[in-house]
């Protein structure tokens, strides 16, 4: 550690610190600094001020600390947050609010109060959220598209064009630091060390005598982790890139962080050193308890998805307890929390969904519902949004797809549904639906990866065209019948999550039930058999012609739909692929094999 640089740097930059508080500041005893300002003094880079006892920097000193200018930062800021989920999960974890700041404008705003403005954002999740930072701070944003499957390691990798033959601070953007540890000039390549009383699956680091980083060890207590911002001089950076580029492009290293390079090669890099900071400046959270117990009054901590909640409760953030993730799905994620003694059940629309689900439709269904007692109680939902508040259903379950008389209890559930008689503006036809993605695919002109899918569309017409013959009544339809969509509750079975519902013909929804658990034709039409038998039902109104008059029409129908429902999977995973980022390839073949198969099942039997 060049502590003849740091005193006369510390020196430069506040002419009234203490020799004492240099000491605590570099974690070397007050003889030491003694022993350096007097060998700097010697140099002629410091000399005693003649009106007090302090020291003061001499003109050349101050072109000996000029010599080592930071060029500026890059900040990592690609992650989703998992560990602080549900706060994340329409937040980045950077934007955190933590005593009224978001994290990652408190680094933005240090780095910049020390004269270093240039500054890239590496960003992935959420990345359009970050825009407004180019427009408030001046900084760059680059994207790394390969945020969700590998880790800081890619990072890091497409950051290397901008890290190259420089002197670049690295910061991670989801630590809060309570005082400002950056300066406009560093000498030698370094990485901070927090101080941790508790270590547990933190790194530690292994230091000698000089201070330079010689490994590190997972876990353990009262020790410095590796936590928080870095500097590296173009020299280390020029041999710790080609490091880089080698893993980067291993087969086995998605899942690396960059300091994974790193600590496998000290020995072969040029010495970094530790500069150590105690306890109480440098805080990362791991958890949402740990964020609340670091701030405990503010309540505010940026989540759009809890600061919904609080508006619709007319609550406040800190009142919201006990929160837990309960479900991470293909279109929404969802958590529960409680208040007053209550739990709660919060919907969070995923990304892109506002393009192809209609929430006022939505809201005009549910509220049809709201007197039938066959859903949740609904306490809030945004129309334009799609955040829903309702009251949490305890010791509920899934539906078990394994247990018969479940599912003869769900398809009874279903016939009492589609008994109600009642009546929506939006059509939840699965021929219909499928026309939209296909629009959509053409429109946005989506990668389709099926080398015969012009032949499917075709025999596509030809089932939808013997269907509309038909003439089916249509009546209010689930539209997306996943078995996590029927809850096993003390009070009987309830149907949640309506987002796709609407006026269609109500066998779809028996057929498309048999597509989401994987069934068969013939397991698919016991479960026709389950429902044509149920009882409507007292709640219902008057019986509606929803049977059809003998059951070979009824299985032309069920299979029918099933080979629909297998592929409006296939083009839903395509458009999702295309507009929302995650890859739903296998979801897609699963339902474009399905069609075939059932199509293949109506030659047979001459059902076309």
């Amino acid at each position: 550690m060049n502590l003849e640089f740091l005193v006369t740097r510390s020196i430069y930059e506040n002419p009234d610190i203490s020799q004492r508080e240099m000491a605590k500041d570099f974690s070397v005893s007050l003889g030491k600094i003694n022993s350096i300002v007097k060998l700097a003094e010697n140099k002629g880079l410091l000399r005693q001020n003649k009106k007090n006892s302090f020291y003061e920097i001499t003109e050349e000193g101050k072109r000996e600390v000029e010599k080592y200018k930071v060029d500026g930062a890059v900040i990592l800021a690609c992650g989703m947050g998992i560990r602080l989920a549900p706060f994340t999960y329409d937040t980045p974890k950077s934007f955190l609010k933590i005593k009224g700041e978001r994290m990652i404008e408190r680094q933005i705003e240090q780095l910049k109060s020390v004269g270093i403005d240039n500054i890239t954002i590496m960003v992935g999740y959420l990345k359009e959220k970050f825009d407004y930072l180019i427009d408030k701070y001046n900084v760059k944003l680059v994207y790394n598209e390969e945020y969700k499957e590998k880790n800081t390691l890619s990072t890091f990798y497409h950051a290397i064009d901008l890290l190259r033959g420089k002197n670049m601070y690295v910061c991670v953007s989801d630590v809060y630091i309570a005082k400002n540890i950056y300066h406009k000039y560093e000498c030698e390549p370094y990485y901070t060390g927090a101080f941790y009383e508790n270590c547990d699956g933190e790194w530690r680091y292994v230091i000698n005598n000089k201070s330079e980083i010689k490994g590190v060890i997972l876990g353990g207590e009262n020790d410095y982790c590796l936590v928080g911002p870095c500097f590296l001089t173009k020299d280390f950076l020029e041999k710790l890139i080609p490091m880089i580029e080698d893993y980067y492009h291993r087969t086995s290293t998605n899942g690396f962080y960059w300091e994974d390079v790193l600590v496998n090669n000290f020995k072969l890099l040029p010495s970094i050193y530790l500069y150590k900071h105690d306890k109480g400046v440098i805080f990362e959270f791991d958890n949402i308890n740990d964020l609340k117990r670091f701030d405990r009054d503010s309540g505010d901590y940026g989540s759009e998805a809890v600061e919904f909640v609080s508006k619709a409760l007319n609550i406040k953030s800190n009142e919201i307890t006990n929160i837990e993730c309960v479900k991470e799905g293909m279109t929404n994620n969802s958590y529960k929390f409680e208040y007053n003694g209550e739990h709660y059940f919060v919907r969070i629309p995923g990304e892109g969904t506002e393009k192809y689900i209609d929430r006022q439709c939505e809201a005009e269904v549910l509220n049809s519902l709201k007197d039938k007692n066959i859903t949740e109680d609904i306490i809030f939902l945004d129309k334009n949004s799609g955040y829903k508040v309702s009251k949490y259903i305890d010791d509920s379950r899934p539906l078990d797809i394994n247990d018969d008389s479940e599912l003869k209890a769900c398809m009874a559930l279903y016939r009492r549904f589609h008994s109600f008689g009642v009546k929506v503006s939006q059509s939840s036809d699965i021929v219909e639906k499928i026309n939209e993605y296909l629009s959509i695919i053409k429109d946005k002109d989506v990668y389709v990866p099926y080398e015969d899918f012009d032949k499917i569309l075709l025999n596509e017409k030809k089932i939808a065209d013997m269907i509309k013959n038909e003439d089916r009544l249509f009546t209010l339809c689930h539209g997306d019948p996943n078995p996590n969509n029927v809850l096993v509750t003390k009070s009987g079975l309830k149907l949640i999550d309506f987002e796709y519902a609407g006026m269609a013909d109500p066998l779809s929804d028996i057929a498309l039930f048999g597509v989401y658990v994987g069934f068969d034709i013939e397991k698919t039409l016991m479960l026709y058999k389950m429902y044509k038998e149920s009882s409507v039902g007292t709640n219902s109104t008057s019986p509606l012609q929803i049977i059809p008059h003998d059951d070979n029409l009824a299985h032309i129908l069920i299979i029918s739909y099933m080979a629909l429902g297998g592929l409006y999977n296939a083009v839903w995973a395509m458009v999702r692929t295309a507009l929302g980022g995650a890859d739903y390839g296998e979801f897609g073949m699963k339902g474009y094999r399905n069609f075939k198969n059932c199509y293949s099942a109506l030659q047979e039997k001459n059902y076309e």
